[in-house]
């Protein structure tokens, strides 16, 4: 018979970005750190719907002022997810990654990190890329270089931020990994941003503040001069937005991997150069995440397959000699209402 945190695991495995079996059981191993037997026990028997304190005491038959703080305790060593709906708190699971991994900012230690490494390699990086529907989204880092504006609201990295209610900056948490590991990175490493509820349950946490939307869009600002790519949550509200560096972060690591990045981001949006107005400069050979453009006998070449739509390049294209363009429309991508329904067709997609 299965113990209470391979049991947790299989639960994991079947939300969204998964949580696969290994060989050497690492998994089991990062399980046990985060959750005790209680904690997985709790987790096991929640709803995938938000509820209340006494919703899920009344549930699980357990009194609601020793759930309450249960509840609450595993919400603030994120594992679990809490939102204020109706004036009344309400809690629920998420999976590990976009979830539990990412809530570990303030516990992310050299132990934690080694083994999710290993875990990475060993079965969570091929389920993590392995899907149909991802959990980020590559978006231009200005909507001013597109030339088919406008563009969608989800896709306007400077709408999205102004849209905004609440917002927070957090450390970004690969920026950390990679600080543990000795090595360094000269970027800024608060550029995290968390919007509404997300925002809420980072600064209550601990592992963010809230800052406004001037500062917000200096950030935006500063990750354009800097040449990082805007990841957001894969959805229509825009939960949450990364500014990410090739140098740390995982989503870049591992794109610069495929044959054919374009296929995987999920963009609607791709350069078109134009080479009788190249001048040669190679700024954009420089400037792209990826290795979508090439310096080759005294020519760029430039490969489609392997543009993610961040636009980065064509800011700092001398010669005008790329654009960046919607893609046809039969090749537009509509998100998910919200990372939630994200989440949910996700999951679909595993069980078929």
């Amino acid at each position: 018979m299965k113990d209470i945190h391979e049991r947790l695991r299989d639960r994991l495995e079947e939300m969204a970005t998964g949580y696969p079996a290994t060989a050497n059981g690492v998994e089991i191993k990062i399980l046990r750190k985060l959750f005790s037997e209680e904690d997985a026990d709790i987790f096991l028997k929640m709803d995938m719907q938000p509820e209340t304190v006494h919703e899920v005491a009344s549930r699980l038959e357990a009194d609601a002022s020793e759930m309450a703080i249960k509840l609450e305790g595993m919400a603030r060593r994120g594992l679990i997810f809490r939102i204020k709906q109706d004036e009344e708190l309400r809690y629920f699971p998420l999976p590990f990654i976009v979830g539990i991994y990412e809530f570990q900012l303030n516990n992310l230690d050299m132990p934690l990190l080694k083994d999710i490494s290993q875990y990475y390699l060993n079965g969570l990086g091929a389920t993590f890329h392995g899907q149909k529907t991802p959990h980020l989204r590559s978006i231009p880092i200005n909507a001013e270089i597109v030339a088919d504006s406008p563009i969608a609201p989800y896709d306007d990295a400077a709408a999205i931020i102004r849209s905004k209610s609440r917002i927070a900056v957090a450390e970004c948490f690969c920026r950390k990994a990679v600080r543990l590991y000795g090595k360094t990175c000269v970027h800024p490493a608060e550029t995290c941003l968390q919007f509404d509820t997300f925002a809420d349950y980072y600064v209550e946490n601990k592992m963010a503040r809230f800052i406004s939307t001037d500062e917000a869009l200096a950030i935006l600002k500063q990750s354009e001069a800097e040449g990082l790519v805007i990841h957001i949550l894969n959805s229509q509200k825009v939960e949450a937005m990364c500014c990410c560096c090739s140098c740390c972060c995982g989503m870049l690591i591992s794109l610069k991997l495929f044959p054919s990045p374009a296929l995987t981001v999920k963009s609607n949006y791709v350069c078109v150069f134009d080479e009788s107005l190249c001048n040669l400069c190679g700024a954009c050979v420089d400037r792209c995440t990826v290795g979508a453009f090439q310096m080759k006998d005294e020519k760029i070449e430039f490969h489609a397959e392997r543009c993610i739509g961040c636009g980065l390049c064509v800011t700092m294209c001398t010669g005008e000699a790329l654009k960046l363009k919607k893609k046809v429309h039969e090749k537009l991508y509509t998100p998910p209402a919200t990372v939630f329904d994200t989440f949910d067709v996700m999951s679909r997609e595993k069980a078929k």
